[in-house]
């Protein structure tokens, strides 16, 4: 066994950026390269890789909550990847260029990813509608009869998915009597230079006659 240079050691700052099991596979990789192939061995390192946030967050664990390798990959893993997946939920809101529909998916997935399903319907409803735009809540309002908060969560993303639908169908269609009008206006441009090319020979053969 190789003492480790601390520079080969990966290094965790409590950063929501960085995912602890990511991480901890990370150290694992070093750990196997050097040798360090005990549990007790990887215990006593692994304080070596915390710093900033994360090295206070170790030093205010007490005493006995940490006993063994597994504990603290467990309480390790708790402290930064549950926190960090509860947090995102709070974190989002529909993007100026988002359709509903889209929101609606982006949210599931932090749900699911964040293991909220346990939450409350009503507490559910409640985060999913603070993610909504205001203009986006002013539609599905006039969509549910004037309080979309009256409407279940399920119903909520159904008529979200509708309303991105129903205009991305208009769009569909605006965008084809768009390209209708191009060619309308093309022919008649067309249409005024064949005109004005047969004045001017109308006149030119007028004027060789007149000579005559």
């Amino acid at each position: 066994m190789k003492n480790i240079p601390p520079s080969f050691l990966p290094k965790f700052h409590g950063l929501r950026s960085k995912d602890p099991e990511n991480f901890l596979f990370e150290f694992e990789i070093v750990c196997r390269s050097y040798g360090y192939l005990l549990k007790t061995q990887k215990l006593r390192l692994f304080p070596e890789t915390l710093k900033d946030k994360a090295l206070k967050w170790f030093i205010s664990l007490g005493t006995n909550s940490i006993g063994s390798w597994n504990d603290m990959k467990k309480i390790f893993i708790e402290q930064y990847k549950d926190h960090d997946l509860k947090e995102e939920i709070f974190r989002i809101y529909q993007r100026e260029d988002e359709s509903l529909e889209d929101l609606i998916e982006r949210f599931m997935y932090n749900v699911k990813r964040g293991k909220l399903h346990h939450l409350g319907s009503n507490t559910l409803k409640t985060l999913l509608l603070r993610t909504i735009r205001d203009e986006s809540i002013y539609l599905l309002d006039i969509m549910s009869r004037g309080d979309v908060y009256q409407l279940s969560s399920d119903k909520i993303c159904e008529t979200c998915k509708h309303i991105s639908r129903r205009k991305a169908r208009v769009g569909k269609l605006a965008s084809r009597s768009v390209s209708q009008a191009k060619l309308v206006n093309l022919f008649d441009d067309f249409k005024e230079k064949i005109l004005s090319n047969l004045k001017k020979q109308v006149e030119m053969l007028r004027m060789q006659d007149e000579g005559k």
